[in-house]
């Protein structure tokens, strides 16, 4: 899995999968593609795995992660400013200090998989304080919160 060390904020420090925002005349697939070639100079053929409301409490904010992946890419990692590339054996991801969006990652990687992931991950930037995945109907991880 190529995954990339934030060099700033939100999650400085914190390893995540390549992504960013949307921008206005955009939809999420273009947004993908985009944001992948300028991250790391790769030309990428993404499908949609998963879908994940991501709601950080410290900061009273709401997203929609659209989650692709991919095992169909093109030309040469180049390392950007948004912070260092590696590329990480899906049994070491344990031993990186992943941004909240990580613990999906097995589940989207399950090559198992048949249907879409989706759910909400809370947390306050730092700590996952609830969690529930999905595939179609069926829970695949529930964390519930500390406090119900």
């Amino acid at each position: 899995m190529l995954l990339l060390q934030r060099k700033k904020e939100p999650l400085k420090g914190k390893w995540t999968g390549v992504g960013g925002k949307t921008e206005f005349d955009e939809e999420p697939l273009e947004s993908c593609i985009r944001e992948v070639k300028e991250e790391t100079g790769l030309t990428i053929e993404p499908q949609l795995t998963g879908i994940i409301t991501s709601i950080n409490m410290r900061k009273s904010s709401k997203w929609i992660l659209f989650v692709y992946t991919t095992d169909k890419w093109k030309g040469q990692i180049r390392q950007g400013s948004e912070g260092i590339l590696e590329w990480i054996n899906e049994d070491k991801l344990h031993e990186k200090d992943l941004a909240f969006v990580g613990i999906s990652f097995p589940y989207i990687l399950n090559k198992e998989r048949r249907g879409l992931i989706t759910g909400k991950i809370v947390h306050d930037g730092d700590k996952i304080l609830s969690c529930t995945l999905r595939e179609d109907r069926r829970i695949l991880l529930h964390v519930p919160s500390e406090t119900g």
